[in-house]
Order: C-alpha cells, then structure tokens, then sequence
C-alpha cells in the first residue's frame, strides 16, 4: 500500500517534466529579435514593363535637378533642369517623382539647350510604399516595432497558457495529496518538492508577464512617436509616383531642357530683427522670410526668390464690353438716397471685383473654381497643354482648352457685370456725394507686389514647421529719442526713426527688436517704400516715470456759452544720474467748431516746432513738446509742465463724450 502511494505521488512529480517543452518554451528567444529576410525593394507597378520586349522599349526615367524656386503667397513656381541623353532626334523624357501639392494644369516645359518641346503629359502611378526616402525610412521603422508588438502578444499569450496549466496541475495535485494524507501514507519529501516547484513557476510567470507588460508599454510609446513623426513629416499620404511624359526633338546630342510647375503648400512672410548697440548710432534691420514649405519635395541647392505677386497663367486681358443706358416715361429713380449708402454699396462691388479677379487669375493653373473643372489635370509644353492625358493612367478628367479658355470669358463677362452695377450706381445715385483723400477700400499695402532674390543658393526641407531665412541685413540712419504718454502709461518708451535708405520695400510684419544685445521686446513694421520713415520701438526705460493730472478746473457764463478752463500738470521723474531728452506727449480733444471751440490757451515751454508734427500731428489736437529732463529729477525736483485748455459750447447743451473720434 505504501508502495502504491510514493508510486502516485512520483507520477505526479513526472507531470511537470513531461510538459517541460511547453513550460519553458517561453524562455526560448523571441522571434522578433531573430535575423528575418531584407526588406524588399520599393515596387513600382507599371502595367506596361509586364512583357520583357515592351521594357526594353520604355522611355528614359530622371528626376532632374531642382534649380530656381519662387515662392508666392500660398504656392511656388518649381524649376527643374533636366539632361536630355542620347543622340539628336525625337525622345519620350519621364520626368519622375513630382511632388504630392503639384497643380498640374501648370506643368509646363520649355527648352534650355538645343531641345525642342513637342507635348507634355502628366501621369500617376501607384506603388507599394512612400517614395520618400525619410518617410521610408519611418515605415521601415514602425513595421519593425509592429513586429515586435505582436511578438510581445504572442509572448503574453503563451504565459497566460503556462498559467492556466499551472492552475489545472494545481487542481489535479491537490485532492491526491489531501487523499494520501487521510490514508496516512503522503510522503514528506516528494510534497515539499511539488509545491516548491509549483510556487518558483509561478514567481516565473508573475516576472515575465510583467516584463512583457513593461515592454509592450515602451513598444506602444515608441510606436506612437514613430507615427506622429511620420505625419510631421509627409503631411499625408504619398503612395504614388506623379510623372511629366515630355516627348521632344534634340537638335544636338545631349540637350537640356527645363520642367515649370506651380505646388501648393508654400507660402512665406516677412519678419524682422531690430538691433542697435548702446551708442545709438545706427540700426541694423534684419529682413527675414518666414516659409511654409510642404510641397512634398526638398528643395535642396536652390535659386531662390520671394514674391507677394500672385501666379497668373492667364496672359489676356479681360475685354471691356460696351455699357448701354436708356431712358424711360414712368420708370421710378432709384438710387442709394445717402451718401454713406453710396459709400457701402461702392465697397461692396469693389470687394466682389476683387475676388472674381484673383479667381480669374488663378483659373488656368489647376485651381479652377468651376465645379466641372474640380480634378482638373495636366499641363503644357508650349502650345501642347496635357489634355490628352489617359486617364487609366490616374491623370483625371481635365479640361480642354477650349473648356479653359470659356472659363475665362466667363470671368470676364462677370467682371463686366461688376463693373456695370458700379456705373450704373454712380448715374442713379440721388445723394450729394463728396470724396477727399483716397478711396476709402484703398490701403497702403494694396497693390504691393515686389520679389527677392536671395543671394546664393539655399535648402529648404519640406516639412511642417516654419523656417527662416534671412533675406537682407539693411544698416540705416536713425534718430534716437525717448516718448513719454502719460495719459496713456506711466512708462517712458525709447524709440528710433528709421529711414529705409535700402533699394527694397520693407513689407508689413513682425520685428523683435534687440537693444545692445538684450532682447527688449516685439512690434511690428508698416510696409515701408524707398527713402520712407519708419519707427521701431526699444522698449521701457525704466529710470524714467510720467504722470498727468488735472489740478483746476473753473467753469464760466459768457452770455448764451459756457467757458470751461481746464489746467493740467505733466510729470517725469528721472532717476538716472544724466539729463534726458524726452518727446512729452498729451492731446486735446477735437469737435467740430460749430458745436464746441477748444482753445490752447498757454503752455510752458512752447510746443515742438518739428515741420512733421506741425503739419500732420498738431491739427489732429495732438500736443508735443521736445523737453530736456536733469539727472535725478525725482520726487519735489521731477520736472513738471503745466498748460490750460478752453472749452467754449451752447450752455443749453453737455459734452456727450467722443466716441467716433477714438474709433478713426
């Protein structure tokens, strides 16, 4: 009988050695981490190189090299210089890998070197993976973590199965163990054995699940960032090869010849750097190009120019159509009855021409604003444009250029309708109508269209973050002053009037301005032509303060008019040890003569006598005087200006506040 029981328990203690294979198999090594076959090469379908005769018949495949970009407000015009090999006479040149963001209406191509362009054709090509070379790179990348993702699942399984055996031998053990010992026969030595077995597997288990559970997290985390990364940088989705089929005539061996097209997903602003060292001598303005360059191609080792002009592949003129007026018995007349009416309604039109022009404009290079021209395709090469492309080939349906080109007369009848409603408003309009200075939908930035060429040539990635580029560094002459505003701020600002003696327009933007190497501050430039001052803003010198307060106030009776003087008292505190020069500044209200006379009536010092000031600033009730403050003019000694202001009105009346003034 005892004999029979150590024989069940060493039976029982077999088990587990008969499962080793399995309980162990965990500890193997992963098979993710296990030299697997290279990663096969990027294939291209190409339907055609199918039969081996028609390969050898296919026409030669370059890329090019980038050569000249221009950047405009929202897209860049692409330069590729292309080498045409072989002997003179007819070829079939496929221009590769162009860029996700191209318009292909605008591929255009024209001869550099002794070639001749007989048809340009745009095609695309599907294929397996990214044809970029970093977005590759990422995928190779996160298939190589995926890989291990799912070797860690596997993993995990596998231990959530040697757990599950573990438990049911668990099970099994237990009630045989538990009979023995009623019967008395259990055997000491071999329980001890089991159960230390039992418990140092499943500390084993415990360890590798958390590890893998460890692993799996930095796998997932890794993973993320991997795609994150990869979104950054391709913005998208790039699984196909977008292709120029050019078919030209070489007159000599070896030809060039150049591939034009416009991409979208580029754009760029104009920043600035302000810097002035602590003699104050000059400014040093930095002229910067902010760009956005998400075209879906590098430019590397380019030409390259800035534009605020906008792409325009249409050449012709819109025509002026002939505006007929009659007149009619009984026909009511119509028209705006005020002239501030007059006034919107005009803007109104101005801003609908606008618009129907930029749409008129941009209407030939793949941006079609015609619904039936939305997937619009190819390009041209000279008088050829790419209409004929196939579209099994996944060019698209694309318009013709009879289709374009009655897209563009109908932009130009629309024009002229604008045009006609703008007369006719002018004819019908029963107010008095009065204009002085400029249109009112006129700006200074309006009609500014000027390009920079940068010097040498530069490197752009195409990527999601904005990128700066120094256009010029421009040294110009500057007049130093400090302006203090106390109605407005306490603060006393130090300022520079900059004279752009450059040969460019500065355009509006941006500055963060550094004084004697210490960044003070940001603004902002105005656009600003040739020989124009500017001014740009050094920040807060904190050894001076200025106040303003009112200090008397008296109220009269004048016959039907009510005379009221005000006195108010200007302050600034100069806590450095040397007098400053200081432009004080305060202003008078302004009203209408007619309703309210607002007189200067004394000031100490007298107002400044700059031409400038005296001419455009003074008549706007503006008041400055240019004012030289002592060193350590603080407290009972802080230099103070004092001046009183009349202000003369019906006594039936009240002062309703100026609300409108402060909006212009």
């Amino acid at each position: 009988m005892k004999f029979a029981a150590r024989k069940s328990l060493s039976r029982l203690l077999l088990l587990p050695a008969l499962y080793l294979p399995t309980l162990f198999l965990i500890s193997a090594p992963k098979a993710a981490e296990e030299p697997g076959p290279a990663a096969a090469p990027v294939a291209v379908i190409i339907p055609e190189a199918a039969n081996p005769a028609k390969a050898k018949e296919e026409s030669p495949t370059v890329r090019g090299k980038l050569d000249e970009v221009t950047v405009y407000r929202g897209q860049a015009l692409i330069t590729r210089l292309i080498e045409v090999a072989g002997a003179a006479g007819l070829h079939e040149i496929v221009v590769t890998d162009l860029p996700e963001r191209i318009e292909p209406a605008s591929i255009y191509a024209e001869s550099a070197d002794g070639v001749e362009v007989r048809s340009v054709r745009y095609r695309i090509r599907p294929v397996e993976r990214d044809v970029r070379d970093e977005v590759s790179k990422l995928d190779d990348q996160i298939r190589e973590t995926q890989d291990l993702v799912q070797a860690n699942a596997q993993q995990t399984r596998v231990l959530n199965e040697r757990k599950i055996y573990l438990d049911k031998l668990e099970g099994f053990t237990a009630p045989t163990a538990n009979a023995e010992l009623t019967k008395g026969v259990l055997n000491a030595e071999t329980l001890k054995a089991l159960t230390t077995f039992m418990f140092d597997q499943r500390q084993q288990v415990a360890t590798m699940q958390l590890k893998a559970m460890m692993e799996l997290r930095d796998l997932n985390e890794k993973l993320g960032t991997l795609t994150r990364q990869r979104n950054v940088l391709s913005g998208g989705s790039a699984k196909t090869i977008r292709e120029a089929v050019v078919f030209v005539n070489t007159k000599e061996a070896n030809g060039k010849m150049r591939l034009r097209y416009l991409v979208d997903g580029a754009n760029w602003s104009p920043s600035y750097n302000a810097r002035t060292e602590a003699k104050r001598q000059q400014v040093l303005i930095e002229y910067n190009a902010a760009i956005e360059q998400m075209s879906g191609e590098d430019w590397t080792d380019v030409s390259m120019t800035l534009s605020t002009a906008t792409p325009s592949l249409v050449a012709k003129a819109p025509v002026l159509d002939q505006l007929t007026i009659a007149l009619g018995v009984g026909v009511p007349h119509v028209g705006p009855g005020t002239a501030s009416a007059y006034w919107s309604q005009k803007k109104e039109l101005d801003e609908r021409r606008k618009v129907i022009e930029f749409n008129r404009s941009v209407s030939n290079n793949g941006q079609n604003f015609d619904p039936n021209f939305a997937n619009g395709g190819g390009g041209g090469g000279g008088a050829n444009p790419a209409a004929n492309s196939n579209p099994q080939q996944g060019g698209g349906q694309q318009p013709s250029q009879q289709q374009l080109a009655a897209q563009v007369d109908d932009f130009d009848a629309t024009l002229n309708d604008v045009a006609r409603e703008s007369q006719v408003l002018d004819l019908v309009n029963t107010a008095k109508v009065e204009k002085v200075g400029k249109p009112s939908h006129e700006s200074s930035n309006e009609s500014v269209s000027v390009s920079y060429q940068l010097t040498g040539r530069t490197s752009l990635p195409s990527r999601s973050d904005r990128q700066l580029i120094q256009i010029a560094a421009l040294p110009m002459k500057a007049e130093f002053y400090k302006t203090a505003i106390p109605v407005l701020t306490s603060s006393v600002y130090e300022q520079a009037s900059v004279v752009n003696s450059s040969k460019m327009v500065l355009l509006a933007g941006p500055v963060e301005t550094y004084f004697a190497g210490q960044f003070v501050g940001h603004g902002d430039v105005p656009t600003v032509s040739i020989g124009e001052t500017f001014t740009v803003g050094l920040g807060i010198d904190s050894s001076l303060r200025a106040h303003r307060q009112l200090v008397k106030k008296t109220e009269t009776i004048q016959g039907g008019n009510r005379l009221v003087d005000f006195t108010y008292q200007l302050e600034i505190e100069n806590f450095g040890a040397e007098a400053a020069e200081v432009r004080l500044m305060d202003r008078m209200p302004t009203a209408k003569e007619t309703e309210v006379k607002l007189t200067l009536v004394s000031q100490a010092p007298a107002l400044s006598d700059d031409s400038h000031y005296q001419q455009q600033e003074r008549k706007k009730g503006m008041l400055r005087w240019d004012v030289k403050v002592p060193g350590q003019a603080i407290a009972a000694k802080a230099f103070t200006l004092d001046y009183q202001m009349q202000m003369e009105y019906d006594k039936q009346l009240s002062i309703a506040g100026l609300p409108t003034a402060a909006k212009k």
